[in-house]
């Protein structure tokens, strides 16, 4: 009896320390509160539960709640989780975001991306403010209008460099390696930058005749449209072969790169789509009109997402001859989800393997042909080195037109081939009706 009554003691006791310490957190919230430190509280009640049952891992509530606690925001909580596809985005922010896929905007014209913790231009875009200035690929952007961009997110930077047609922006670069580094500041006049998503032409091969060469530099709402508009205006110019560009190129919209996809694959499976560790959806290409001319496409370290589902699909289905180097190796998928506030948060919900069923996240996508370098250029690639970059491009450009020169002559040597057949054919029934 004396110790069912002490066990009895011991667990009210438990119960008055719980509610002690369960006052303590919710007196220190309520500190933090009135200093400004939970501001969004009302929104990351609705943002953990959103993570916690469709981020592609499983997180643990508490651990979710105690990253938020512990930073003091839903930014902080999901930089926890160490993606860096998972991200808040504020109203700002996430108006950039859309921009990305409508099209146009505001600017002075280039990608951007973090290599080693610094905002890097991964592109300039023809014809624009940046291309004009001679901004170039791997420049380091150390400052915007005087304020360093150390420590700040890529969105934040890309907030500020956009702004209306006409107004100014004047950014700090930094270019060069080592000993050879050297900055630079550049005013920009921002202009009405109308984000290109295909370019294409035509182009005289002295062995080959004339050949085509598509550049597909990211994937939004209108790219499916303008390669149809490219393609077909290349078959129109009689070409015999094509050149895909898929260097530089990060991405964009899932659909936009399946129905892409389509225009080479058909109505064949293109990308698998894995929740947790088990596939749930296949997206296939839609039907109508494919190409069906020798294909080759070129890719390097730049060609992520969106690129590398279709240029594994046409790896996969042996339909186009991959040129390069290794592809990033980005393979999962997000989700934007709008809050109440006008922001959003983007949420990595899913992987995908490739129309073969392969896994790249991480380890990208092999070439079927690498041009060879030397070990020092090599070595200067990987370092970022931008000479180093431009020359190991020249060299997949030079490679991929003689892999498409060569498919070309086998596939004129292939139709000669069968045409002496059908001759022969017709020839002997003659023959036998004579």
């Amino acid at each position: 009896m004396d110790q069912i009554e002490g066990t009895g003691n011991r667990v009210k006791l438990i119960r008055r320390i719980g509610i002690f310490l369960i006052f303590l957190v919710f007196l220190g919230l309520g500190r933090a509160i009135a200093r400004g430190k939970y501001h969004d509280l009302g929104l990351a009640l609705y943002v953990i539960p959103v993570v916690r049952y469709y981020y592609i891992e499983p997180v643990p509530f508490p651990r979710l709640l105690g990253s938020y606690i512990r930073s003091g925001s839903i930014r902080g909580m999901l930089a926890s989780l160490g993606d860096p596809y998972t991200r808040y985005l504020n109203k700002d922010e996430y108006n950039e975001l859309k921009t990305q896929t409508e099209g146009t905007y505001g600017g002075v014209g280039f990608y951007t991306y973090f290599k080693d913790d610094q905002i890097t231009i991964m592109r300039p875009i023809k014809n624009t403010p940046a291309e004009r200035a001679g901004l170039r690929a791997g420049d380091r952007i150390l400052a915007i209008n005087g304020e360093s961009t150390a420590g700040m997110a890529l969105e934040v930077a890309v907030a500020k460099i956009k702004g209306p047609p006409g107004t100014k922006v004047t950014l700090t670069i930094e270019r060069g390696e080592s000993e050879r580094r050297r900055k630079e500041t550049v005013e920009l006049t921002r202009a009405l930058i109308l984000i290109p998503s295909v370019e294409w032409q035509v182009e005289e091969d002295p062995v080959a005749g004339r050949i085509g060469r598509v550049n597909i530099l990211q994937f939004n709402e209108k790219t499916p449209e303008d390669l149809r508009k490219a393609l077909d205006s290349l078959a129109g110019e009689e070409v015999s072969g094509l050149l895909l560009d898929l260097r530089y190129n990060p991405g964009g919209l899932l659909t936009a790169a399946v129905e892409t996809a389509g225009c080479f694959t058909g109505e064949k499976p293109v990308v698998h789509v894995t929740q947790r560790g088990k596939k749930v959806k296949t997206y296939s290409g839609p039907s109508g009109k494919r190409w069906e001319l020798p294909l080759v496409v070129m890719v390097n370290e730049w060609s992520a997402s969106g690129a590398e589902i279709l240029a594994g699909a046409l790896k996969d289905y042996e339909i186009g001859t991959l040129v390069g180097r290794r592809t990033f190796g980005k393979g999962v998928v997000q989700d934007v989800i709008p809050l109440a506030n006008g922001g959003a948060v983007t949420l990595t919900v899913a992987g995908y393997l490739t129309a073969g069923g392969h896994s790249i996240h991480g380890t990208g996508i092999e070439p079927n042909v690498i041009p060879e370098i030397d070990e020092n250029l090599q070595k200067a690639v990987e370092g970022g080195d931008i000479e180093a970059l431009e020359k190991a491009d020249a060299r997949t450009e030079e490679k991929a037109r003689e892999v498409l020169r060569e498919k070309i002559l086998q596939a004129r040597r292939a139709k000669r081939a069968a045409w002496r057949g059908e001759e022969t054919a017709g020839w002997c029934r003659e023959k036998a009706a004579a």
